[in-house]
């Protein structure tokens, strides 16, 4: 679930895939926002030049550096709500608020959780630039009145558990039982960069691959964690006769909520107490070849690390290990934790390409996202849809003119239960042993929103943006989680023989739009969310309003 403040956080102030306000100024282009799509838009039309967008955010300098090769007026907003982050110094604010009637929904737009009831979030951002060296401060405070609605038994666990893997993953239905709110940093950070080259400390959200609604990796669910970070611009590196190159390194650490299922201290001690808190760690490259400029293929590696008592960023070289299991060289186990081959970690990886042709106004990318090592090269060969999801989009600029942009957009996530899991025991999506908070940060999936084990996604999404504002409209569908078996009281049950296809399905259908004013922006989306088996059992409908104001 995520917040609904758009400025100040970088999120969407829609629960679906879409900010309802152009957030810019201090902040750039946050993951997810509004700012984000705008650009994304531009370049599939031609307008903006070749950058990775494997690896993103893309920070105030950046935008600055891809807006500073265009002609303002060979696009809708000219510099607009956008102009911000070429100043030394820039200051914003936004307020939104949103309802629920039916249930908890929200995805892909940051740290607040979207409860039943009424939704509100307020912020700030404010950045100043001396030289090579960047600050900004963006801090957001959300409150949700978190009103109940019917969950799915979690066997013993606390009520709000996740019902499908109660043990395997800090993914709660509804966070807690009471109202509650939060102060978080959302999209602050330090940075300098020099040259083609940054590094720095932030709390910023990050969008590996090119998943916009179904991150597979990495994406802006969960809102940022705290790390430091070392990588190139928003265009990379130009090496002769090579192309572009572009990467970028993190190293963090991860927090998990009030219901996870790891109790214990903040380190690890054994097999069963492995720690409230971990670290992670992840590369992502992508290279733009000479011969072939608006092709973009890549590769990502993202680590959860137990967080040791002694060394505990010991996992900072876990990204450039081998690939294999067999490879991976035996350590000395610890604390009661037989880490011989580095089993106490969680890698998960992914391998992407892009292609744009701007002449034509169309842009393609596929996704192989993995959730687990292969053992060896047989295993591999043999077995490379293991824990695996498959994405692909398909980008198309319906409208290319001066005033006038609109981007029609196709995704496809499938990431359900193989067909391998009939014949042997296999992990599911995001659910993780012995490091059981999965892969999520305070809670929510740092990944693919749709949920957890066997899920797939789909979305049509198209958006006109204008002079004075945006059109939206969105349809998608989830199935956020498949029961792979009857016994759910186990973290991987055992009775693989036998897949049961029980899915559950929600249905989303919303309009929205925002309306521009100076520098003053409104935003507005209204839509419906129909879940026809919700928690394996019955059907539940959602209206849901989002509002927004913001001021860069």
């Amino acid at each position: 679930m995520g917040c609904t403040l758009a400025s100040a956080t970088g999120r969407s102030a829609s629960a679906q895939w879409q900010a309802t306000v152009p957030v810019g100024g201090a902040l750039g282009a946050p993951v997810g926002s509004d700012a984000e799509r705008y650009l994304r838009a531009l370049s599939v039309a031609g307008v903006l030049p070749q950058a990775s967008w494997a690896i993103r955010p893309f920070d105030a300098d950046d935008v600055a550096a891809l807006l500073a090769r265009v002609d303002a007026a060979a696009h809708p907003r000219g510099r607009g709500p956008l102009a911000a982050p070429a100043a030394r110094a820039s200051v914003g604010a936004a307020m939104s608020s949103s309802y629920n009637t039916g249930f908890a929904w929200g995805a892909n737009d940051g740290p607040q959780w979207q409860g039943r009831g009424a939704n509100l979030a307020a912020g700030a951002a404010a950045s100043i630039r001396i030289g090579p060296l960047r600050a900004t401060l963006a801090p957001t405070l959300w409150y949700a009145e978190n009103r109940p609605f019917p969950l799915l038994s979690t066997f013993g666990r606390s009520e709000v558990s996740n019902g499908l893997f109660p043990n395997g993953v800090d993914l709660p239905q509804r966070f807690g039982t009471t109202s509650l709110a939060r102060l978080a940093p959302g999209e602050s950070a330090l940075r300098l960069s020099i040259g083609g080259v940054a590094l720095g400390v932030a709390t910023t959200a990050h969008g590996w691959a090119f998943g916009e609604s179904f991150p597979g990796l990495l994406g802006p669910n969960a809102g940022g964690f705290a790390h430091v970070f070392a990588g190139t611009s928003a265009r990379g590196v130009r090496l002769p006769l090579v192309g572009r190159v572009a990467a970028r390194y993190v190293l963090g650490t991860l927090e998990q909520s009030a219901w996870s299922p790891v109790t214990g201290p903040t380190t690890l001690t054994d097999s069963l107490q492995t720690g409230t808190r971990r670290v992670g760690v992840g590369l992502a490259a992508s290279w733009m070849p000479a011969f072939v400029p608006e092709l973009e293929v890549g590769a990502a590696r993202f680590f959860h690390s137990p967080y040791r008592r002694q060394w505990a960023w010991s996992a900072w070289r876990k990204p450039f290990e081998e690939l294999l299991k067999e490879d991976v060289p035996p350590s000395e186990p610890e604390a009661g934790v037989s880490d011989v081959f580095s089993d106490a970690d969680n890698q998960l990886a992914s391998f992407f390409v892009r292609w744009r042709f701007p002449h034509r106004g169309v842009e393609i990318d596929a996704e192989l996202f993995r959730d687990d090592h292969n053992w060896d090269r047989r295993d591999l060969a043999q077995e490379p849809e293991n824990a695996s999801a498959i994405a692909a989009s398909v980008r198309v600029a319906t409208e290319r003119t001066a005033s006038r942009v609109a981007l029609l957009t196709l995704e496809f996530f499938d990431g359900d239960v193989r067909a391998i899991a009939q014949q042997r025991p296999t992990g599911f999506l995001y659910t993780h042993t012995p490091l059981r908070q999965g892969h999520t940060q305070r809670g929510q999936l740092l990944g693919s929103p749709i949920g957890v084990g066997g899920i797939t996604g789909q979305r049509i999404a198209w958006e006109r943006f204008a002079p004075t504002g945006s059109l939206r409209v969105t349809l998608q569908r989830w199935q956020p989680q498949s029961r792979p078996s009857t016994d759910p009281q186990s973290l991987f049950p055992p009775a693989f023989t036998r897949l049961v296809r029980a899915h559950d399905w929600v249905v989303d259908a919303s309009v929205g739009g925002t309306r521009v004013r100076g520098a003053t922006t409104l935003g507005l989306d209204a839509g419906i969310a129909y879940a026809g088996v919700r928690h394996f059992g019955g059907s539940r409908t959602n209206l849901y309003l989002r509002g927004s104001w913001q001021r860069f």
